[in-house]
Formats: structure tokens, sequence, C-alpha cells
């Protein structure tokens, strides 16, 4: 596999049909048919450039359950880019290996709920509270293990800012318009508002 493949440059099948939405077969086939370009692994997997993929997108824009898969793929794949740039950070340096691993595994599972936000207008209620349990525990644990306030909120800052430029960049990389942007950032934005409140509120009364 070439060397970009491990930084997350080329797709699986299955990955790459979840973001463009369609059936695996119809990506097998247009493949076949040379309309996307593939690689093929030394045990004859197909694999399909982001960049490809990325590019059909903006010539058929994504909806609903394709869009959302889109927005979790591109900010997990910024997140994890960039998550070696801040563990140099002063307020993750404060940070331990269990509260580090506790902070990525929080951030990925709030990254996957509040996605789905792109394609409703509102979270079921128990994946809303779920949102806002995630922020509470991550806010009694940064306190127990005498983090401070400003240091928890970097920390959620951090996942918080990846999703939002993710949405941002929809009209350029998906064709969606601007005013379903707009929109789809409004309620993600509300969601993650309350999700920092709980956190702040569970630091505070975690505090002795």
């Amino acid at each position: 596999m070439p060397h970009a493949a491990e930084n997350g440059e080329w797709l699986t099948l299955g990955e790459a049909s979840q973001l463009l939405g369609v059936h695996p077969a119809t990506l097998r086939l247009w493949s076949d048919e040379g309309k996307v370009r593939i690689f093929r692994t030394p045990g004859g997997h197909r694999r399909f450039s982001r960049a490809d993929i990325e590019r059909m997108l903006r010539i058929t824009p994504l909806r609903g359950e394709g869009l959302t898969l889109f927005v979790q793929s591109e900010t997990l794949q910024r997140t994890r880019r960039e998550i070696p740039t801040a563990l140099r950070q002063s307020w993750a340096r404060n940070l331990d290996d269990a509260s580090r691993e506790h902070w990525r595994n929080a951030g990925r599972q709030m990254i996957t709920l509040a996605s789905r936000l792109i394609a409703r207008q509102e979270l079921p209620a128990e994946e809303r509270a779920e949102v806002l349990r995630l922020g509470g525990e991550y806010g009694r644990l940064m306190a127990q293990r005498g983090h401070s306030l400003p240091d928890a909120v970097m920390a959620f800052i951090f996942f918080r800012d990846f999703l939002i430029e993710t949405i941002f960049s929809l009209p350029e990389t998906t064709g969606l318009d601007r005013d379903a942007m707009l929109a789809i950032l409004q309620r993600t934005n509300d969601l993650l508002n309350d999700a920092l409140r709980a956190m702040m509120d569970a630091h505070a009364a975690t505090q002795p």
C-alpha cells in the first residue's frame, strides 16, 4: 500500500461507497468502467483515492445519510492529522495518558453523535442525552484528575472546531447550498453549546 494510504488518502470500497451514498456494487462497476481511479492491494482489494471521491461529491451533491457519513469521516481525518500538534500544547501536556485516551474516545463519540444533525432537524432524546452525558462525564474526569476548567474547555474546543470547519466546507466539498449549511451549523452549534455547558457544570460541581 502506498504511504498515502497510511495517512487516510485511500479508502476501502465500503468507505468510498458510504461517502458517495451508493451501493458498493455500483462503485465496483464504476471502477471497472474506468469512471473512478482505484489502487489494488497485494491481496487484490480495491482502494479509492479520497481526492477522486471528493471530486465526485462536488459533481453529485450528497444528501441524507451519505452527507452525515462524509462529515464524520472528514472531521475524524482532520482531527487525526492534528492530534500530534495538539498534544504539544500546554493544556494537553497537563493530561496524563488515561486522560488523553478518554479525551480521544469522548471526542470521537461526540463527533459521531453531533454529525447526525447533518441530516436531521434534531437528535432523538436518547442521543441528545448521550451527548450531554459525554460532556458531563468529561468535566468530572478532568476535575477529579486535577485539570483546570480552562484546560477542559480547550480540550473540548479542539474537537468542536474540526467539526465546525468541516460543516463550513460543505458548499465547496459536497455542493451543499449555503443556506442549508448555515442551518446545519446552527443546530450543531446549539447542541455543542449545551454539551460544553454540561461539561463546565460537571467540572465545577466536582471541585473540592
